[in-house]
């Protein structure tokens, strides 16, 4: 069903600004200039976090400033648009720290939220396996119950910041009398200098690296599970919530655009009309987005609206890498050097996990297609 389109208020409008001029300060781009993933943008998000901006819909208490969905997407938006690596205010925030926040113990909350919303611990998830990949409900990692606590055995790929990060969440197999592939998967916070974790890299050409994680015989406390033993599948579903909105892939695809652009100036031939065609897609692309976010922050069902909004801001950033890396093979030799080149082919080498990450493009166009109403019926789209 159709909304109203959505506006942001003047308080939301002066938010966005402020953020944004944090963001062009110094500090923060020579963390951008330096590349890498989130031991690099750490600083960054302490600024953020000091101001309660880093969780920014968490209540104070817990280190947020109390505000709503809107304003931790500005946030998600203005780090993309910056070339800030947002991985770890994904990963962090919205996945391990808003799970806690919505299910934790109350030492759970104690122990983590705060440290979270400062920007002072890190996460990564440990979610895909060799093998298995965005197919979840195939995971073969086991947890065990042993005396008071569990025994966590398995192999994870695909994790980016498992060399920086201070705690991963890791969905593992909780096997139960009668129970589905789904309902077997449970959640647990691991601290990744546990014994029993080691961290090996993976090759590939994503600017954030990724890691490989085994999980050797690596002893939990009760107090590790997140939610109920077999609600894993339900948490994690319910996590994806801000970054199935698009903004994060938006605003990526915004500053390559941005970039290719620029960078088209210099090329034996500017491909202009594409530039525009991919241009007037984004800002029908950034409707859709934030009219997720406003379903979000309203309680409203979103789902096959993010899936749709998902969807296209990651093919759509892919489309534009792509026209980078044609830009690219028209330069003339004397400009291959200057820092936007270097820019786009970042964008090239990250593009192709965007249309993965957050669900697969494949996985999203069948939950739009489910939501269609059949044949013949008289629902409304």
């Amino acid at each position: 069903m159709l909304t109203k389109p959505f506006h942001f208020t003047e308080q939301q409008e002066r938010f966005r600004a402020e953020v944004h001029e944090l963001l062009s300060t110094p500090t923060v781009q020579q963390e951008v200039a330096r590349g890498g993933g989130g031991q690099h943008a750490r600083r960054t998000y302490e600024l953020l976090g000091e101001r309660g901006w880093l969780a920014a819909h968490w209540p104070a208490e817990h280190g947020g400033r109390g505000a709503g969905w809107v304003e931790s997407a500005i946030v998600a938006e203005e780090l993309a648009l910056a070339g800030v690596p947002d991985s770890a205010r994904i990963n962090t925030i919205d996945n391990i720290g808003s799970t806690i926040l919505s299910v934790g113990t109350a030492q759970q909350r104690a122990e983590y939220l705060l440290p979270i919303a400062r920007g002072k611990m890190l996460g990564c998830v440990l979610f895909s396996e060799p093998d298995v990949g965005s197919d979840l409900a195939s995971l073969r990692t086991t947890a065990t119950p042993e005396g008071q606590g569990w025994r966590l055995n398995g192999v994870k790929t695909w994790t980016v910041g498992a060399d920086w990060s201070d705690i991963g969440v890791c969905a593992a197999r909780t096997p139960r009398e009668g129970g589905s592939k789904y309902a077997d998967i449970s959640l647990f916070t691991v601290p990744m200098t546990a014994e029993g974790v080691h961290v090996e890299p993976v090759s590939g050409v994503n600017p954030e690296p990724f890691h490989r994680v085994s999980l050797n015989n690596v002893e939990l406390t009760s107090d590790a599970l997140l939610g109920a033993a077999g609600q894993g599948w339900e948490l994690i579903n319910s996590a994806l919530g801000l970054e199935r909105t698009g903004i994060p892939f938006w605003g990526r695809a915004r500053r390559w655009l941005d970039l290719v652009s620029a960078l088209s100036r210099h090329a034996e031939s500017a491909p202009v009309d594409r530039i525009v065609e991919l241009d007037a897609e984004l800002h029908a692309a950034r409707l859709l987005a934030w009219s997720c976010v406003d379903l979000l922050s309203r309680g409203e069902d979103m789902l096959s609206a993010a899936a749709a909004a998902k969807w296209w801001t990651s093919e759509l950033a892919s489309a534009i890498a792509r026209l980078g890396q044609q830009v690219l093979a028209t330069l003339p030799p004397e400009q291959a050097a200057i820092p936007a080149a270097d820019k786009v082919a970042a964008a090239v080498r990250e593009a192709p996990g965007l249309t993965l990450a957050a669900g697969t493009s494949e996985m999203m166009l069948a939950t739009v297609w489910s939501s269609l109403p059949a044949e013949g019926s008289d629902a409304p789209l």
